[in-house]
This record gives C-alpha cells, sequence and structure tokens, in this order.
C-alpha cells in the first residue's frame, strides 16, 4: 500500500491546479482522476469554453503552466453588456482599470490535458489516471481508500482528503456533507460562431426575453456561443436546423455583432447552482465544484474554484513550514475563513444576476435598464462588477 500525505480526488481544471501548487513542498501528493486527459482527443461535438479571469490567467503564470497555453488563449480586452430591445448598456475595458486584459477565452479540453500533461510531468507528484476512487475509511487519523479501474485495483492511504471532484461529488455524499441545490430550470447552449467580422478582442453579454446570450472571441471572424434558457428552448436549439438558431440569436442581437454566418451544432448542459453546507470536515475539504456549482451567468465557477485551490495551498504550507498538522481541523478551518467572503461574494452576485437579470422576471423588468445603465454613471460601480469578474475580494501572496 502506498502513503500519502494529501490525495485530491478529481484531477481536472481544480484538482490539477492545487497539485501544482503544493507540487514544490515535502508533502507526498497523489491526484486520482477517472478520466486520461493526456489521452483524451478533443471532442469537435463539445464546444465548451472557460472564460478565465486576469487574477485566474496570474495564477496559471505562477503555477508555470501559462506558456504552454498562451498561444490558445484568447484575449478579452472589454466587455459591453446590454438588455435586448430597452435602453442602458454598461461597458468595462481593461484599460480603464488599469490592466492589459479583462482575462481570456480558451477551450476547455485543451487546458485539462496542459494542466494533467504539467501534473504527470512533476516527479514529486503521484497520478492516477484513469483510476476511480471507489472506496473510503477513516481507520484512525488516515483515509484507507480503494482505487478501480477496470479489473485492476490499487489500495493507498492518506492524511487529508481534497474532493475535487465535481458537483455530484462521491466524496462529499460519502463523508456526509450535505448540499442546498437551485434548479435555475435552464440549460447552457453552445455553439461555435461564425461572424462576418472580427470581435476585436470585445466580449459581448446580452440580456434577452430568451435568456442571457454570451459571445466570446476565439480569434479572426469565430467565437463561443453561450445561451442560457429554458430546457424546452434549449432542446429545441439543440435538434432544429441550423438556420433556426441562427435566426433567433440574429434577432436577438441585430446586426451589433455584423451579420451572423455560421452556427456549429450546439451542445446544451443543465444549470444548477449548489452550495455544501460545510467545506471541511476531519480529514477532508471540499474544493471547486465540491464546494459551490454557479450558474455560467458571470462565467466565475471556476476562476472562484482556482482562487480557493491556491487559498487552500497557501493555508497547507503555511502549516508545514510551522511544524503544524496540515490536516488538523485548526488548518482547515482557516482556509474556510480565509476564502468565506470570496466565496459567499461570488455566489451571491451570480444568484443575483440570474434572478434580476435572466429571463423575464415579472416585478423586475422596470429597473433593469436603470440598474445597467448606472453603472456607467455610478462612481465606481463599473470597478466593482471589474473586481468581482477579475477576482473578487480575493487578495493573497500567489498573485
Amino acid at each position: 500500500m502506498s502513503n500519502y500525505d494529501i490525495v485530491i480526488v478529481g484531477g481536472g481544471l481544480v484538482g490539477n491546479s492545487l497539485a501544482l501548487a503544493l507540487s514544490h513542498s515535502s508533502l507526498r501528493i497523489a491526484v486520482i482522476e477517472a478520466i486520461d486527459y493526456e489521452q483524451k482527443q478533443d471532442h469537435a461535438d463539445d464546444n465548451r469554453a472557460i472564460g478565465l479571469s486576469y487574477t485566474s490567467e496570474r495564477i496559471l503564470q505562477k503555477l508555470g503552466v501559462w506558456p504552454h497555453l498562451e498561444n490558445k488563449a484568447h484575449p478579452i480586452d472589454s466587455i459591453h453588456i446590454s438588455l435586448q430591445g430597452r435602453f442602458g448598456v454598461a461597458r468595462v475595458l481593461a484599460e480603464e482599470q488599469g490592466l492589459p486584459s479583462l482575462g481570456c477565452n480558451i477551450d476547455i479540453y485543451y487546458l485539462q490535458k496542459i494542466l494533467a500533461q504539467n501534473v504527470r510531468a512533476q516527479e514529486t507528484l503521484t497520478y492516477y489516471a484513469p483510476y476511480q476512487l471507489t472506496h473510503c475509511e477513516r481507520v484512525q487519523d488516515r483515509w484507507q481508500l480503494t482505487l478501480t479501474a477496470g479489473e485492476s485495483q490499487k489500495k493507498i492511504s492518506a492524511r487529508l482528503l481534497v474532493a475535487a471532484d465535481g458537483s455530484d461529488s462521491w466524496v462529499r455524499r460519502t463523508v456526509g456533507i450535505q448540499a442546498q441545490v437551485w434548479d435555475y430550470e435552464q440549460s447552457a447552449v453552445v455553439a461555435h460562431l461564425t461572424l462576418n467580422r472580427s470581435l476585436n478582442n470585445r466580449a459581448y453579454e446580452r440580456f434577452t426575453q430568451q435568456g442571457l446570450m454570451a459571445v466570446l472571441p476565439t480569434g479572426n471572424n469565430t467565437a463561443t456561443f453561450i445561451w442560457s434558457t429554458t430546457h424546452p428552448q434549449a432542446q429545441e436549439a439543440q435538434s432544429g436546423s441550423e438556420e433556426a438558431l441562427l435566426s433567433i440569436v440574429q434577432k436577438a442581437w441585430g446586426y451589433r455583432l455584423g451579420r451572423l454566418q455560421k452556427m456549429g451544432k450546439p451542445v446544451i448542459y443543465p444549470l444548477r447552482r449548489l452550495h455544501a453546507h460545510e467545506v471541511y470536515r476531519e480529514g477532508v475539504v471540499l474544493i471547486g465544484n465540491a464546494a459551490q456549482t454557479l450558474h455560467p451567468v458571470a462565467a466565475q465557477g471556476f476562476n472562484l474554484g482556482l482562487r480557493g485551490a491556491m487559498v487552500l495551498a497557501e493555508v497547507l504550507q503555511s502549516a508545514q513550514r510551522m511544524g503544524r498538522d496540515y490536516a488538523e481541523t485548526a488548518i482547515l478551518a482557516e482556509y474556510a475563513d480565509k476564502q468565506a467572503g470570496d466565496r459567499k461574494q461570488i455566489a451571491h452576485f451570480t444568484h443575483f444576476l440570474v434572478n434580476r437579470f435572466s429571463l423575464e422576471k415579472q416585478g423586475y423588468s422596470h429597473w433593469q435598464p436603470l440598474a445597467l445603465g448606472g453603472l456607467e454613471w455610478i462612481p465606481g460601480a463599473k470597478s466593482l462588477l471589474a473586481r468581482l469578474g477579475l477576482g473578487g475580494g480575493q487578495k493573497a501572496l500567489w498573485v
């Protein structure tokens, strides 16, 4: 049996980022992941992309992976936010915030692959992929774990278990941590979009009667299209013709984006919000979507999860340097306290946007234009919006 100090369950975006942040410590780290992202081929039928905040870019630079990502990242220099058929427009510019960019848009599969490659390349890390955690048991002060891949099984143990295994976290459910779930009764429709002109590094968000539509630049005359709408309308968009979907999108945007040329085959995903009531218990801690899952209205799910992973890495390494037990409850409570403000702020921010702007909300439509327009003339309003999007209220040594 192999013994580790920390086992991270879930070698996706957040789990692998945490592993890289801990790779230079003397802690023995293992990562368990059911999918081998290094071997997985990019899926032409899955168009998901991630909007990285400027803070997230800096974290990835600190982790040493940014040089491998930069040529695939499409910078976002400004964001244009509007309401369909009403006055009220907000523009957030990187230049106004004193930044080189507001962030970037990047293909999710490419980011997953690069992170997995970097984790596997670290001699100080052990990467079990493709393996699933199928049994865990607390024995005294350690976790006894069983990993399964087909007919193969491995037995390992860990002092601290980190759940980075997503919204439906097996670890969270197994250790009995409860979570509150809000079903938005919406799906995200994601597709590649071709335009007749370049977006010039500008991202667009438009609140329409059919739901939020976002267009993120992917270079030249192409973009990622994301539409949060009702389940029936999402199903219709996926099963209907390209021409019908293009017509809906063109009508919603007018010609602000120019004439739409082509729409790739859309993929749909149900949307919900999840909030774990606890982010730690004795010997176990939650990060990323296992701790909180957000609506994509503000593109903050991964960005928040990444910041949380860096806070955890900082706390664990600090405890180790001071000769304290990194797995003790007081250390995990310190992580929870340090992340609590960022977690609460971003979760409330995205939930507010969904409940006040996404789809037609009876009783709110009359002040939506005023609220959006107010971002342009209320002192500090745009800076607050930019700060939430760029990294919340989090301040830490790793940026």
